[in-house]
């Protein structure tokens, strides 16, 4: 199965209508793929009708006999691009360390700012195209690279048939069960070395930025070789003190890194936090 279509931006009114009368009954998947999909696609074809601009609207749609795919693309002003304007980010990484984050929108009245994050942690694979940056996340990983200058936004989303991820379990990863409050974020290390070693402690507030809008923070060092005391302080120890409705959960750190967390905690000449910070 094949699906390739361009539409002007103001042909898509609906994006529900566009899922249900194009995509959908082209595919043969189980309900919890089908969730998945039907989250991942009418998301970003509203953030497309909201807030990228666009001229014109390319959609692709495509299943194999093991994994379906799917494809939002725009003309428009690019997510990073978008974000920057708005926020005053100072470059596409930041812009990127921010949306990676959750919980931003650049229009509060209307968008709650969970869409993409929550997409990206459903499919297999999930990747944003914008700008000069091609950022692809996996279950547990996010890779970037260069690309050469792109005009609007591409989001891919991948997954296989056969998958046996549901909507209700990764919302139930970051929501309260209860009241689905969206209380908890993932932050990729990785993500703010694009921007230099991770040594300084202006970096780890820039890190650490609206952070407290969630109670807990997963941050996630795959990839990170080492980090510095004045970084690991400023994340590890100050900002728990000074913050202490968040909760900091580290995770994938290597020896390296966990010995300075370690480093870090055992200052005991210096106030700690009340295990705000412990390793996952």
């Amino acid at each position: 199965m094949q699906i390739e279509r361009e539409f002007k931006r103001e042909e898509i009114k609906d994006e529900f209508k566009v899922w249900v009368q194009l995509v959908k009954p082209e595919l043969a998947l189980p309900a919890n793929v089908t969730g998945v999909c039907e989250y991942g696609f009418t998301e970003v074809l509203n953030n497309v009708i909201d807030h990228s601009d666009c001229q014109h609207v390319s959609i692709k749609a495509s299943q194999s006999v093991t994994e379906t795919k799917l494809e939002i693309s725009d003309d428009g002003i690019g997510i990073f691009a978008k974000l920057c304007a708005y926020f005053h980010f100072d470059s596409e990484i930041h812009a990127l360390i921010e949306l990676v984050k959750g919980k931003l929108t650049v229009a509060p009245s209307a968008h709650s700012g969970e869409g993409l994050f929550f997409s990206s942690k459903m499919f297999d694979e999930f990747s944003i195209e914008s700008g000069t940056l091609s950022v692809t996340f996996t279950k547990n990983e996010c890779h970037v690279k260069s690309i050469s200058a792109r005009k609007g936004t591409r989001i891919s989303m991948s997954i296989a048939n056969n998958s046996q991820t549901t909507a209700k379990e990764v919302f139930n990863l970051f929501c309260d069960a209860n009241e689905m409050t969206f209380y908890k974020t993932r932050f990729f290390l990785s993500l703010a070395e694009l921007e230099g070693s991770l040594i300084s402690r202006s970096q780890a507030k820039r890190v650490a930025a609206r952070f407290d809008s969630f109670s807990e923070v997963e941050l996630n060092f795959t990839g990170i070789e080492n980090i510095g005391q004045a970084f690991a302080d400023e994340l590890l120890r100050v900002w728990p003190l000074n913050h202490p409705n968040t909760q900091l959960q580290v995770s994938n750190a290597n020896e390296s890194v966990s010995k300075m967390v370690s480093h870090i905690q055992s200052r005991l000449d210096l106030p700690q936090p009340n295990t705000n910070v412990s390793p996952q």
